[in-house]
């Protein structure tokens, strides 16, 4: 019974400090795009992957794209 919960605590502690030492340092950048129209999601989310790898996002009911990619170093 002991050696089955060590052995999870062990894990999620190895788990945890692999996240945390992926998530170091890195930092994120934005950059928004005016659309000529009410902004479409899959056209933003689009835009967002092919110009940076990153992801993007409508604000709800404008024209603003926002997308958001981790900044080159």
């Amino acid at each position: 019974m002991a050696k089955p919960t060590i052995l999870a605590i062990f894990m999620i502690v190895l788990v945890l400090g692999t996240v945390t030492m992926e998530t170091q340092g890195q930092e994120l950048c934005h950059e928004y795009f005016v659309e000529s129209g009410i902004c479409d999601p899959k056209h933003c989310a689009d835009r967002c992957t092919d110009k940076w790898k990153g992801s993007g996002k409508c604000f709800n009911g404008t024209k603003i794209c926002g997308c958001t990619f981790k900044c080159k170093t």
